[in-house]
């Protein structure tokens, strides 16, 4: 779950107590604000100045409020505000509970995430099954049937039959591929599997299109099954490969998160890996749809790598996620390390 900054105030409202969230999101320890009246040691928009002054008369029991709140160590930052006005034997005290509304809306776009892909996973499934017994038929027929022609040139009818068949099938394969449990897991150095993709794209794309590296050398090992793992990363760089139609740039770049929720789960430490490039971005109408099955920007696409790489990732507890605009698309891939 979200970490809720809590704020315990007295009826001059001066700060009785703060919880560690409350200390990450001020910048200050406890130490330091305890004590203090916290309109002299905060900037606060008049609004919640205003309820704060009418919560210490008692003129509500609890009152919500959305503003953006002036914070010492990174400006200007949108939360949601709720006062309650507790009576105790000491007299009058407030409790000032705080989330980020930002950091709500990506929680709930992740659980929104993870549904969908179960929905997927499932479509996918069902998809699947109910084409790959008539393909089977089909390809068998054919092959019944190039035996008994006399003709080559007929037969050359019936080995496309046979080809577009196989070739169907490996899509179902693919379609199967997210319900089949991880394989072996293992100690993984991502870097190792950025280079091994990274490798296998310039030779798929030797002209024009340039892979860099940011790396975080210091990142550990995770713990994860490398074919799927390549796959994914292989799958979003292929992806970001195509939008630039193998010139332009992309950047492998990894880092370390502290402290992360993934789906309503805290993590302690986790890998981010992005993947940057300087293409004409995602088109305004797929943003919403970019991970659904069978959708594709290009008229070659089949719309399953990105559906792929996010079953994948979420098979390791982790979260796929993009931000995109002209000129730059971001791909997101965070997977819990600890």
């Amino acid at each position: 779950m979200l970490a809720t900054a809590v704020v315990i105030l007295d009826q001059e409202l001066r700060v009785v107590h703060i919880n560690q969230p409350a200390e990450v999101l001020f910048g200050a320890s406890s130490r330091l604000l305890e004590g203090s009246y916290l309109l002299e040691v905060l900037d606060v928009a008049e609004e919640v100045e205003e309820m704060l002054s009418q919560a210490s008369s008692q003129m509500f029991e609890s009152k919500r409020l959305q503003c953006d709140w002036q914070l010492p160590m990174r400006g200007s930052v949108e939360l949601d505000s709720t006062v309650s006005v507790h009576l105790e034997e000491e007299g009058v005290v407030l409790s000032l509970e705080l989330r980020e509304i930002a950091q709500q809306r990506k929680a709930d776009r992740e659980v929104h995430q993870a549904d969908l892909t179960h929905a997927n996973k499932e479509l996918l499934r069902n998809l699947a099954h109910e084409i790959k017994n008539p393909l089977g038929g089909v390809r068998g027929a054919a092959q019944l049937l190039d035996r008994e022609l006399p003709s080559e040139e007929l037969r050359e009818y019936t080995q496309v039959i046979i080809k577009e068949a196989d070739r169907l099938q490996g899509l179902v394969d693919q379609m199967l591929a997210p319900h089949r449990r991880l394989r072996v897991m293992e100690s993984v150095n991502i870097h190792e599997v950025c280079e091994r993709v990274r490798s296998l794209m310039l030779a798929e794309f030797p002209k024009g299109l340039a892979i860099k590296r940011d790396y975080d050398i210091s990142i550990p090992d995770l713990r994860g099954d490398r074919e799927q793992l390549i796959q994914v990363v292989l799958n979003v760089v292929r992806n970001a490969a195509e939008a630039l139609a193998g010139e332009g740039e992309i950047v492998l770049c990894s880092r370390i998160a502290r402290q992360v929720t993934i789906s309503k789960k805290r993590c302690r430490l986790a890998l981010d890996l992005h993947v940057i490039d300087n293409g004409p971005g995602i088109p305004e109408e797929l943003r919403e749809r970019v991970f659904y099955p069978l959708v594709s920007g290009r008229p070659q696409g089949h719309g399953l790598g990105l559906t792929l790489a996010q079953s994948y990732v979420h098979q390791h507890g982790g979260l796929i996620d993009v931000e995109s605009r002209p000129g730059r698309t971001d791909f997101l891939i965070r997977i819990p390390i600890a």
